[in-house]
């Protein structure tokens, strides 16, 4: 019960700071809207009254002014209805208000945790849960306790009117409400720990639909035929966690249907007593009218406080996974004491350095030792799974290593800020993004915060080989690229894999690693491009991973990784004279240029 005033006292804390103001309207409409109805009834009651004093009159008696009550009841009813949609308006510009900063926390968050959560099954799990939840649970919470407190009061009105009338039928409008109360909270349990444990096959159904609608996926779906095959992979998946929660609404439907016999048996006990009480004479019709009305209006109320409180306890049990996601722990932070980031002036150096991805029971990088010089170009090669990728990642901290460190110019990298650190680096990923942007942004997005872009993107275009193409799209470097919007212009891989390396070289970084940086570039482009490797790499330090051992031979130096540990180590010339590992590679891949 702590653990859910904790969440509910942070739903709220996180309601008022995204919009104190429209909060605050919010919960002054709420109580206005609690105080319309009960007048709204009286004033009925008096309308009811004189109407029926004015009809039964004597030609005697005084007339009676009937006017002033019918128009005191339409105004009344109008500031209701009024009341009532801009209350609506208000609730909606809060929930927008609230959305966005939800999104704002969720995605501030999901930028900072550490890449090894990519790594885990669960990881996923809590963030499909988090961002299904979050953008509206928080707003759901205060309207619910808004509705909470509208009906608390409008309820306290009503029944006060209803105990002047008698006691018992106050009681009786409470108790014939508790089996819906009771029903709402216990299948809130049952509902929330199912979708709980739906997680893993919604995320399954989820990917099965990308499958069948993806871009990616569409070519080879279509070759190999497998559109039937995955279609009955989704309904499948689908209607598992469809069925099993239909079954829970469906029982929870027929036990309603018993709650609502007792509201039924309630209804028809207070329509008997206030006939009888107004056959004998005890009642007016306006009487009898107003404490029908206050019952039916009761019910109502206690059926939304009710509500409300199940509502209430429902979203404390989904919220919580907004907040297991939000606070998750971010490890890759900078340790103290915290040293200053600043441009390599020495070396980097790699000690022994071992790594394990979750789940698996082996290392991907075993003891692995080597520096880097400043200004040198080194060439990691080595055969699939080797670890080379994973030491780029571990180079730019976005892992930790299980054992060893990295030291950048004497400091340890867990020491340096994070994001600071990593404004050193320049990388061209094996798996790039393609961004459906401009391709001035595309490349742009090297440096986001570049202030006078234009010369330098084109130099970096040029340097790639790809400015012509770009000059020659319909609008130049304001041209979409990409095929998800208007107006857009798709490139082949190649191209694709060109405005990758133009988007790291405008990344002024003294530390530049290509990753297979020329797997999709055509022979002419490779060509130029290695032939003046050196020139367009001048004053950074390189790392170069590539499988084309061409390239890697105008490395300073070669590092050769086999099963995560280093292999050998020396330049083209020596590997060569060894006749080891990178020997065996070189003349198996220049054997097949040279028959």
């Amino acid at each position: 019960m702590k653990e859910k005033l904790n969440l509910f006292r942070e739903s709220l804390r996180l309601v008022w700071n995204s919009t104190p103001g429209w909060t605050f309207a919010n919960i002054v409409m709420s109580v206005l809207r609690s105080i319309f109805p009960l007048l709204l009834i009286w004033l009925l009651k008096v309308v009811v009254d004189d109407i029926t004093k004015a009809a039964t009159a004597l030609p005697s008696t005084p007339n009676i002014n009937v006017l002033l009550p019918i128009v005191a009841v339409v105004i009344i009813w109008f500031l209701d209805e009024a009341s009532s949609d801009f209350s609506n308006y208000v609730r909606k510009k809060q929930a927008l208000k609230l959305e966005v900063y939800m999104y704002g926390l969720l995605h501030s968050k999901a930028i900072k945790l550490d890449l090894i959560n990519f790594e885990r099954p669960e990881y996923f799990d809590c963030l499909s849960r988090a961002a299904r939840e979050a953008p509206w649970r928080p707003n759901s919470i205060l309207n619910n306790l808004v509705s909470m407190l509208r009906a608390l009061l409008s309820l306290l009105l009503m029944t006060g009117l209803i105990l002047t009338l008698h006691w018992t039928l106050a009681v009786l409008l409470l108790v014939a409400n508790i089996p819906g109360i009771w029903l709402r909270l216990y299948y809130a349990d049952m509902l929330y720990n199912f979708q709980r444990q739906q997680t893993p096959e919604a995320r399954k159904s989820a990917y099965f639909n990308w499958l069948l609608t993806g871009d990616r996926p569409s070519r080879e779906l279509r070759l190999f035929g497998l559109g039937n095959y995955f279609i009955s992979l989704f309904k499948k998946s689908f209607l598992k966690q469809k069925e099993e929660e239909i079954n829970i609404i469906r029982k929870r439907t027929l036990i309603e249907l018993i709650s609502n016999l007792f509201k039924a048996s309630a209804l028809l006990i207070t329509l008997l007593f206030i006939a009888h009480q107004t056959i004998r004479g005890k009642l007016s019709l306006g009487q009898m009218a107003m404490f029908l009305l206050a019952f039916r209006q009761g019910m109502l109320y206690i059926k939304d406080l009710f509500g409300a409180l199940a509502g209430l306890y429902e979203d404390n049990l989904f919220i919580g996974d907004t907040f297991e996601f939000l606070n998750l722990k971010e490890n890759v932070t900078a340790a103290e004491p915290v040293t200053e980031s600043l441009p390599l002036k020495k070396k980097i150096v790699l000690d022994n350095l071992s790594f394990t991805y979750p789940g698996n029971n082996f290392s991907t990088i075993s003891n692995v030792s080597f520096e880097i010089k400043k200004g040198e170009i080194i060439a990691l090669v080595g055969p699939n799974g080797a670890g080379k990728s994973t030491l780029v990642r571990l180079l730019c901290r976005f892992y930790d290593p299980d054992s060893g460190n990295i030291k950048y110019d004497g400091s340890d990298i867990r020491n340096i800020d994070p994001e600071e650190y990593r404004k050193h680096f320049s990388v061209v990923f094996q798996d790039f993004m393609l961004y459906n942007l401009s391709a001035g942004e595309n490349i742009r997005m090297g440096n986001i915060d570049e202030k006078s872009p234009e010369g330098r993107i084109k130099a970096a275009a040029t340097t790639t080989g790809v400015h012509e193409l770009i000059d020659n799209l319909p609008y130049g470097y304001e041209t979409v690229i990409g095929n998800l919007f208007d107006d857009s212009r798709e490139l082949s891989w190649g191209e694709w894999q060109k405005i990758a390396l133009a988007r790291a070289l405008f990344r002024d970084a003294p530390i530049l690693i290509l990753d297979e940086p020329s797997s999709a570039l055509d022979a002419d482009t490779e060509y130029d491009i290695f032939s003046r490797f050196r020139e367009i790499v001048r004053g950074r330090t390189s790392i170069l991973i590539s499988h084309r051992f061409t390239n890697v031979s105008l490395a300073d130096r070669i590092i050769v990784l086999d099963k995560g540990t280093i292999a050998e180590a020396g330049t083209h010339d020596e590997l060569m004279k060894r006749g080891g590992i990178y020997f065996t590679m070189f003349t198996k891949q220049s054997s097949r240029f040279t028959r």
